[in-house]
């Protein structure tokens, strides 16, 4: 599975949190033993590919709005791991308002060979707390 968004308020965009919200939903794809490793989608890899509106350097852990896989971490770890995907490493532009024409096509295309490879990609860890 992927997911494209905006990196919206440190988190998803609310369609696509409207989304999780009604699609994910208890009884029918968590609960009753169907959580994490035993998840109905186990077996399966989850994406996540998104934009900021700032630069790499304000998503370090010393940058002004922390660490980028802090605050992934939980779409990683409470929605998709949650419900049993692999998750594999994120897929971030940063900045892509500020980004030149030529700039933006090479982040397309490295996207797009990170795409046709992707079925040969190893899931991440993500950290239980």
């Amino acid at each position: 599975m992927l997911w494209q968004f905006p990196l919206w308020w440190f988190g998803l965009p609310a369609a696509l949190k409207g989304w999780v919200d009604r699609v994910f939903a208890m009884g029918r794809i968590y609960g009753g033993g169907k959580i994490y490793e035993t998840g109905v989608f186990k077996g399966k890899k989850a994406l996540l590919s998104l934009t900021t509106g700032g630069p790499p350097e304000a998503y370090r852990q010393d940058g002004f709005n922390g660490d980028i896989h802090s605050i992934l971490r939980l779409i990683h770890r409470g929605m998709l791991q949650f419900v049993g995907f692999d998750v594999l490493e994120p897929h971030i532009v940063y900045g892509p308002v500020r980004m030149t024409d030529e700039q933006r096509r090479q982040e397309l295309e490295a996207f797009a060979t990170r795409l046709r490879r992707i079925e040969t990609e190893s899931p991440i860890t993500v950290g239980r707390y």
